[in-house]
């Protein structure tokens, strides 16, 4: 989970007198551009099969208001939007740098996933609780659909791994580009390859690609 940027330019359809709908062709367009076609929870990209979720809940009571408000709207993939229970309060990534607060940890070898943070802030913890939930299932237990993403995520590292070693044994501009390539911001699992730079030693040859939308 990393920061997300959103265009300022609210979509026309959540203009309009009495608006009473939020997921428009105008919303869904404008998330789907300022998000790259990825989930703002797993970093996945969501295809066609994407749903518009609420930061804050637009349940009854929980977020009166911000149902049909343009900054509490994000794009994600239906297996988290259906596993971020309403009542819990995470980062806004509109104005949190998550990849710099909370470190996330892939081991491959262990098939451990693990998030973590120095902060005691309630917020960030219930942000790392909601992941853990993703990734690891609920008790540590990943069911069919956790299992999948859990695959998808150990091809990606694998692939970014065996690159960066490449990289360190011939280090020209062409395998230079290869990790340039895979840490672009459409790219999915950048928080997990932000820590695995940041690891190896390399942060501050490929700091400037791993800006992303952070403010500068």
């Amino acid at each position: 989970m990393i920061r997300v940027n959103k265009t300022a330019e609210i979509p026309p359809s959540l203009l309009v007198e009495n608006c009473n709908h939020y997921d428009g062709q105008d919303v869904q367009d404008a998330l789907y551009s300022d998000q790259h076609g990825k989930c703002y929870l797993c970093e996945q990209e969501t295809h066609k099969n994407f749903e518009i979720e609420h930061l804050r809940p637009k349940a009854e009571g929980h977020s009166p208001g911000l149902e049909f408000e343009w900054t509490n709207l994000f794009l994600s993939c239906k297996y988290c939007n259906g596993r971020k229970p309403n009542k819990l309060e995470i980062l806004n990534p509109l104005k949190v740098n998550i990849e710099d607060v909370i470190v996330h940890k892939f081991d491959i070898n262990l098939g451990k996933i693990e998030f973590f943070s120095n902060s005691v802030d309630p917020t960030i913890l219930e942000t790392i609780k909601l992941l853990s939930i993703l990734f690891n299932g609920k008790s540590n237990i990943r069911d069919i659909k956790g299992k999948i993403l859990f695959d998808d995520l150990n091809r990606e590292i694998l692939n970014f791994l065996k690159m960066l070693i490449q990289y360190k044994s011939i280090s020209n501009a062409e395998n230079k580009q290869i990790i340039k390539d895979l840490l672009h911001i459409s790219k999915e699992f950048l928080g997990f390859k932000y820590w695995i730079i940041k690891d190896s030693g390399m942060y501050d040859e490929f700091k400037e690609y791993m800006v992303w939308n952070k403010t500068l």
